[in-house]
């Protein structure tokens, strides 16, 4: 792409889906309802990154607030994770267990923690932060290839954030919260793609 092109897209972006309004596609944002609360952990130098996955997940899912660390000047707080709920922190560990492995406690709500970052941002975050150390670790599984493409993965068969609550969502009942993200989240991927080659028909 050239840099009078390039200039173009990084002009009159949308503030909203944060690409320039040629490509914009906040008609393809609705809300999604969902019963599970969903808490984004991110490093606060991820958060206006146009690549970054997980405020399209706060912006569609009711129950899902992004939570900033890495900040000296505003820690991280302990009390959206010291409530009576039923906790599960979504990463690979030694010690995690399947998302489909738990078991949901009647009338307790369910409260997914999800780091986000680069991978090696991501899995130093549990070890860091003391809320989250005693957090029951859960990881996906069968879940397939990611669509993603925008950053370049660690390795095969790693999601991106977005995608990663997705599927989690469903392996916690929520099969059609999952199909409505994916369907947005293969608009939003292509648009980006669009804008970063200059393609200017779709």
């Amino acid at each position: 792409m050239g840099k009078n092109k390039r200039r173009a897209t990084a002009i009159d972006r949308c503030p909203t889906c944060r690409i320039n309004t040629h490509w914009c596609f906040c008609d393809h944002i609705q809300e999604i309802p969902s019963q599970i609360k969903v808490s984004i952990v991110m490093h606060y130098t991820e958060r206006w990154l146009t690549s970054n996955t997980a405020y399209f997940a706060q912006l569609l899912l009711p129950n899902c607030q992004i939570i900033e660390r890495g900040n000296i000047d505003q820690p991280i707080p302990s009390e959206p994770f010291t409530q009576n709920e039923q906790y599960l922190y979504l990463f690979p560990t030694e010690d995690s267990k399947p998302v489909t492995d738990f078991k949901a406690v009647k009338g307790k709500p369910i409260h997914l923690v999800v780091p986000d970052g680069s991978w090696s941002k991501a899995k130093k975050i549990h070890k860091r932060e003391e809320v989250f150390k005693e957090m029951p670790k859960y990881h996906l599984t069968n879940v397939g290839e990611s669509n993603y493409g925008l950053r370049k993965s660690p390795g095969e068969n790693f999601l991106c954030t977005y995608e990663a609550i997705a599927h989690a969502l469903e392996q916690l009942g929520e099969e059609q919260v999952k199909l409505d993200m994916l369907k947005f989240f293969d608009v939003f991927v292509s648009r980006v793609k669009m804008s970063r080659t200059g393609a200017f028909n779709f």
